[in-house]
Formats: C-alpha cells, structure tokens, sequence
C-alpha cells in the first residue's frame, strides 16, 4: 500500500489530538490469556514496541519509549496497546500473526485506549488516520509489515451499524412456519386427560428441512383459552417429534396423543409447539 503525503487538515487534526493527550502515556499494563503479567523491556532498537517472549517463555513487549518525528504520542501507544493485545488474546509471539490475528489485536488494543485511558470515537478516527498517513521512513518502525485500518471498525457503534445493515441469514428454523393458533384437539377421552392433537407447519425455503417438534401438553384456564394467552400454561408432559419438511412445502398437518395426570377447576388440557430445525 503506498502512503500519501499528510494533509494540512489531517495535520491541524492530528496536532489538535497530541495536545488534547499531551500526558500520552508510552505503554499500557495488561495480562495474558493465562493471567500472567505481561513485562515491559525498553530497548534502543527503533521498533516502537513488539510481543515476545523471555528466556523463561513469560510474556514480554519490548518497546522503544523514546519519541519519533512523523509519530504521533497516540500512534505510540497504540502499537504497544496493539502488541499487548496479542497477549490478551493468546496469540503465539513466536510465530508470524495472521491477518485476522492483526486486526483482532488492532480492535482490543482501541478496547484498551477506549476503556481504559479514555481516548473517544474522535480519537480513534484520528489515530486510523495518523496509522495511514505514516510514511516509508517511520512505517519501519512498526513491528508489522504495511498494511490497511479499520480502526474505526472497532468501536461499538460502527459494528452496530454495520450489523444492522448486513442482510439476516436465513436458519432452518427461519424457514418453517408454525402457529400455534391453528393447533387444534380432534378429540378427549372421557376422563379428559387424554387428548388427540394436531398441528401444522410448512416449509418457505427452498431447501429441505429436518425439524425437531416439541409439543408441550398441559392446563390451561378456560378463561384464557379464548383469549389466545399462554401466561397461565403448566406442561406436564414433552413429546418430540422429528419430521422432515421439503421444500416449499405448503402446510402439512401433524396429528398426535398426548395425556395429562390432573387437571385443575376451571382448566383444560391444551398443547403449544416449539419448533427447532437444520
């Protein structure tokens, strides 16, 4: 990716930021997936900071705190937020991190700027901008090869944006249809604990379906059978029942026997169906 040259409104933007955090800190604490404290090692060597490990295999970052023309104290921070972050998160410092490896450390370490040291959404837009706008010369100091920021894309508002926007994938369960409304009993034994039920469901995909049915039978107040209210229900008894629906499948009836031990003054037996399909 090439770099372009600073903007002078990125420029006025990026001074207006440093002023506003002119007590940046250079390093952030933090543990490691394990719990472990993870140690800080100054050097000399340029690279703004960078996880590793010790001779004993203990969590380290080695960091050069000292301050670079073209690097802002935030972008500063941020790469060693971003190094501890791979700690945090159990990545293996001994091995290369993998894209998705990167980025998940990108957006702990803003978790970490956001939460901890109370940099804004503000601050964030500015510091993807100052990562971006880095040039050839002091890009080598980051412990990563060039490559793109969505540190914008870390905060929750902008995931909750973006999830809102993306269309919902459809389940199986999505699929079938079912009301119970149009459950009906066919018929009671005499003791009425004892009833024939059926059910209906159809398929509005346009795959195959197999779908779990589980039907709860119980009481229900007389009072609140017209009403089409559950509040009162009490299963006594669970059946399930596998059936397959194919697909585009229009409603298909289900019939089933199911039975109470007592029925309360003033109740009757009824049933509801919960659906669960793949």
């Amino acid at each position: 990716m090439a770099f372009s040259r600073t903007t002078p409104l990125v420029s006025l933007m990026l001074a207006l930021a440093a002023s506003s955090h002119a007590q940046t800190p250079t390093t952030v604490s933090c543990t490691d997936a394990r719990g472990q404290a993870v140690r800080s090692v100054q050097t000399t060597n340029g690279v703004l900071a960078k996880a590793t490990t010790d001779e004993r295999g203990q969590p380290t970052i080695q960091y050069d705190a000292r301050r670079v023309d073209g690097i802002s104290p935030q972008v500063q921070l941020f790469v060693y937020a971003h190094e501890c972050a791979h700690h945090v998160l159990g990545h293996d410092a001994t091995r290369s991190f993998t894209d998705a490896q990167e980025h998940d450390a990108d957006c702990r370490g803003i978790d970490m700027l956001t939460g901890r040291l109370g940099f804004t959404s503000n601050d964030v837009i500015l510091l993807q901008s100052g990562m971006i706008e880095l040039g050839p010369g002091t890009a080598r100091r980051l412990p990563w090869r060039t490559r793109m920021y969505d540190l914008e894309g870390c905060l929750p508002e902008v995931i909750s944006r973006r999830e809102a926007s993306r269309p919902k994938e459809i389940t199986a369960t999505d699929c079938v249809v079912h009301n119970d409304a149009e459950n009906a009993i066919v018929s009671a034994s005499r003791d009425r604990l004892t009833i024939e039920g059926t059910y209906t469901a159809r398929n509005r995909c346009a795959r195959d379906v197999s779908c779990t049915f589980t039907i709860e039978v119980g009481t229900l107040p007389y009072s609140e059978i017209d009403t089409g209210s559950w509040r009162n229900f009490r299963a006594q008894k669970t059946i399930t029942e596998q059936h397959t629906l194919t697909a585009n499948q229009t409603d298909v009836e289900f019939r089933f026997r199911g039975s109470v031990e007592t029925i309360q003054n003033g109740s009757a037996v009824d049933f509801r169906i919960v659906p669960s399909c793949r």
